[in-house]
């Protein structure tokens, strides 16, 4: 098949059209200078490609969470109006859309994985941008996938183990909130997922697609740097401080709770994700083969 990735120099997108070629798929992946969703005469390019792709996988976005809250118009283009005209120009091209969402769709307030039926609620405008998204995805183009995911990590770009892991590096105090609950994900794992997607042909609609392993971020910042630890074989001690949210205020509110329930993207004959010891496991080694 031949799939037309946008974000491709991305954390995700990266690894998307690296799991793509190494499966034999021909991959388009044009950086955001030569095809900008927010740009109509660019995506018109694409609603004229009639035949071209069989598949675009949307992997672009605004994530910074916090600044999104003084760019709302940045945040707004990239993730509502950007996605809407890739959704209608695919529709036109014959392509069929996978747009990626986020778990900051939702509130937060659940004490259950979030199905994926469930009413959103997002708290901030990095939420707001990405639940607008999915509808104006879905208004313009009913066959879309929407997949849903949540804390991305990947060698490819910044994340949260990598920042954690340089800054204990560094000899930092490191202090990380331990009341909000969700689920790591693998860029690796996850661009398996969606590749196994276009190739069963999954139903249209919306999915989660996330890591299994439910945390917290403290203790994610102590299994990201033990596994490091353990690559380098290093044998000091790890100690991170666990704080309360409302002793680390941010611009942007984030949910205390946001698992995802996965199970009916597992039920199409998925594979699930890997536990997050073993993705750390090869997360660290990319690093420390890397330094």
């Amino acid at each position: 098949m031949k799939v037309l990735v946008i974000g491709a120099s991305g954390m995700l997108g990266s690894d998307v059209v690296s799991e793509l070629q190494q499966r034999g798929h021909e991959v388009a992946s044009p950086r955001s200078k030569e095809l900008d969703i927010t740009n109509l005469e660019h995506v018109a390019g694409i609603a004229l490609s009639h035949g071209t792709y069989d598949w675009c996988i949307n992997c672009g976005a605004y994530t910074a969470v916090d600044k999104a809250e003084s760019e709302v118009q940045l945040a707004t283009e990239l993730n509502e109006l950007g996605p809407a005209y890739l959704a209608n120009a695919c529709s036109m091209a014959g392509a069929k859309l996978i747009h990626i969402s986020t778990d900051f769709v939702f509130d937060g307030e659940s004490t259950t994985p979030y199905e994926t039926d469930a009413p959103t609620n997002p708290l901030g405008v990095y939420g707001r941008t990405k639940r607008d998204g999915e509808l104006a995805v879905l208004a313009a183009n009913p066959n879309a996938l929407i997949v849903r995911t949540s804390w991305l990590y990947g060698p490819n770009g910044k994340c949260f183990p990598k920042t954690m892991i340089a800054a204990w590096e560094a000899g930092k105090t490191l202090r990380v909130v331990s009341d909000q609950i969700g689920c790591p994900t693998s860029t690796g794992d996850l661009a398996r997922v969606l590749v196994d997607m276009i190739e069963a042909n999954i139903y249209p609609g919306i999915y989660h697609a996330c890591g299994p392993t439910v945390t917290n971020w403290h203790q994610f910042a102590i299994d990201a740097i033990n596994k490091w630890k353990s690559s380098k074989g290093d044998d000091r001690t790890v100690e991170v401080e666990a704080i309360l949210t409302d002793a680390y205020p941010t611009p942007a509110r984030r949910p205390k709770y946001s698992v995802l329930a996965c199970e009916t993207l597992w039920d199409l004959w998925i594979k699930p994700m890997r536990p997050l010891d073993e993705a750390l496991a090869d997360f660290s080694a990319y690093l420390s083969k890397a330094h």
